[in-house]
């Protein structure tokens, strides 16, 4: 695939993170994973939405602050939607895992079961908004009817957070925007309405309907019409993808909601990396590769491997440096 940089400064800024590699033993996933890293930050790359589906390799960014819902509208506290996340415990760790080997996590004793990430809403075609009051505080005893149904489809499975971290988090910085509406104004109305739509939209049943099951590996339009068929809206799937093993892993599947608390399409919001991709029968929005499989794993894969091949650039190799940097940047 070629990619093409619209400015001389965008490529100097590209190659100078590369030359710094004359003076040190990389592996060739490290500089991969460099060159992943920086893609975020060049929004100049031709049609680089089009052509690569996956997320960005296992990287330091944080869980609980998911990068689609990072940026606010600039004041304007107005929103459209409410995206319901839930997430696949298994795949989470092991991002967690890959960003520290010690890293502890806390997964559900059920096998196939999805656990509540958040509850966001969001304005079409922009992030956000998020911390809308920003005077609000979150006090953990008005939630000690629905506390113990919290822990069950709404745990902190961060082994390393302690108390009531999570929910705290979601509410003063989602929770806060969703108040709008009288239905979901105080935090026990917000967190009661994420347990009533996890209980209510399984998604290992639906998932289960079209044969898919942990450790099993399918394509994302699979996973797609399972969940279409499930749900009769258009979900968004998105995927972790490991450039060192090059695999993808189902990690989250999110459902759009309007302001009645109706399920809607997803069309139209903005998910971070994700695409609407248009195939035969409908149109998948996901970053998943669209023509690779995605695992769906039941355990935490392997611990990132530690022996790795080493890339040597002496400087009698600069040459073949320059070329890698010249067939980049082509």
């Amino acid at each position: 695939m070629q990619i093409r940089f619209c400015e001389i400064s965008t490529i100097l800024w590209v190659i100078s993170p590369i030359a710094t590699v004359l003076s040190l033993s990389l592996t060739s996933d490290e500089i991969s994973s460099e060159l992943i890293r920086n893609e975020d930050n060049l929004k100049r790359i031709e049609d680089i939405k089009h052509n690569i589906f996956f997320s960005d390799e296992l990287s330091s960014s944080e869980y609980h602050d998911d990068l689609d819902m990072e940026m606010g509208i600039d004041g304007n506290y107005e929103w459209d939607l409410l995206i319901f996340t839930q997430q696949w415990p298994v795949t989470t760790c092991y991002h967690w895992r890959e960003e520290d080997k010690n890293h502890a996590c806390k997964l559900p004793a059920d096998k196939e079961f999805w656990t509540v990430h958040g509850l966001w809403p969001t304005k079409k075609g922009h992030f956000g908004p998020s911390f809308c009051n920003k005077t609000a505080k979150f006090d953990i005893h008005l939630l000690d009817e629905i506390k113990d149904r919290l822990n069950h489809f709404w745990p902190d499975i961060d082994g390393e957070s302690k108390g009531d971290w999570l929910w705290k988090h979601e509410w003063l910085k989602h929770g806060t925007c969703a108040a709008e509406l009288e239905e979901l104004d105080n935090e026990l109305k917000y967190f009661s309405q994420g347990i009533t739509w996890r209980e209510g939209f399984e998604l290992s049943k639906m998932l289960d309907s079209a044969g898919i099951h942990p450790d099993s590996n399918n394509t994302v339009v699979a996973i797609h019409t399972a969940l279409l068929n499930g749900l009769g809206k258009n979900p968004s799937i998105h995927c972790l993808y490991d450039s060192k093993t090059d695999i993808s892993y189902l990690e989250e599947i999110r459902i759009c909601f309007d302001k009645e608390l109706n399920a809607t399409d997803c069309d139209g919001v903005k998910h971070g990396d994700a695409v609407s991709i248009d195939y035969p029968g409908g149109t998948v929005i996901t970053n998943c590769h669209i023509s690779k499989p995605v695992h769906y794993p039941s355990l935490v894969p392997n611990k990132r491997r530690q022996a790795e091949k080493k890339w040597k650039f002496p400087i009698v190799n600069l040459y073949k440096l320059l070329q890698f940097i010249m067939w980049f940047t082509l």
